[in-house]
């Protein structure tokens, strides 16, 4: 098996060629990219491989944009961190996603599928239609700028960079400003927030009743029954808590 490997990490790229070797033997990887530049020349050169391991997000874009207008006919197995509309729309148009920091066992079973794809003469190949799909969607989405708050008979605009958290209490949601912690009522529930208005590489829902910014994360520390404990640069009345079951997914968010 030769395969490409396009990551512009350093660490993950050595991360996933140690996976290889350590674990497949007649395994070769035959040449790696950083950029979309870099991928772009793979292409071009016609280099024979039969898998591709790519990242999403390169230092100069999104890795879809080499695919753009080419016949991709090898599979390809897409390394990411979180990102709530790529995770969505990849289920049916690769052979699989691996989500940052790699996890060995997580990336075997990857290559398991791969081999089991291809000794059942199953199709492998990546849905060259989806690459103008998703770079069309991606470009798009627009989140949410600012928004218009209200507290008491006062209204203004706060920028969405200017965001701590957002937080529900008694059916009504509250966002809270980072630095001063004043917080004001905003006309939209958590799940609009966290499906439409908020990039999800910057917000993050971490339990039932609050969403944060990435940006405003001070510090985080184990908490009761393996979830965690946030600290942010606007203070909460309460713990905030990460609930165990996004424990998980929220460190491959913060690591991003």
């Amino acid at each position: 098996m030769k395969i490409v490997i396009v990551e512009d990490e350093p660490l993950a790229l050595q991360r996933i060629k140690s996976i290889i070797s350590d674990n497949k033997i007649s395994w070769e990887v035959v040449g790696t990219a950083q950029s979309i530049k870099e991928l772009v020349a793979i292409f071009e050169s016609e280099l024979n491989f039969d898998l591709m391991i790519c990242d999403i997000h390169l230092a100069d874009g999104l890795s879809f944009k080499a695919f753009r207008g080419r016949n991709i006919d090898f599979p390809i197995i897409f390394i990411t961190a979180f990102d709530q509309y790529a995770l969505q729309s990849f289920d049916h148009n690769c052979i699989d996603y691996v989500l940052k920091p790699i996890q060995e066992e997580r990336l075997l079973k990857a290559f398991e599928k791969l081999e089991s794809l291809t000794l059942s003469n199953s199709p492998t190949n990546f849905n060259a239609d989806f690459v103008e799909t998703f770079l069309n969607s991606y470009s798009q989405k627009n989140y949410k700028k600012r928004f218009l708050s209200k507290t008491g008979n006062k209204i203004r605009f706060v920028p969405v960079e200017d965001v701590a958290y957002f937080y529900s209490e008694g059916g009504i949601t509250y966002l809270v400003e980072t630095g001063s912690a004043k917080k004001y009522i905003v006309d939209f529930n958590l799940s609009e927030l966290e499906n439409h208005l908020l990039d999800p590489m910057r917000f993050y829902r971490i339990n039932r009743s609050m969403i944060i910014h990435l940006d405003s994360l001070v510090e985080m520390k184990p908490y009761f029954n393996g979830r965690l404990m946030l600290y942010m640069s606007a203070a909460f009345e309460n713990d905030i808590v990460v609930a165990r079951e996004r424990v998980n997914e929220f460190k491959n968010w913060i690591n991003q």
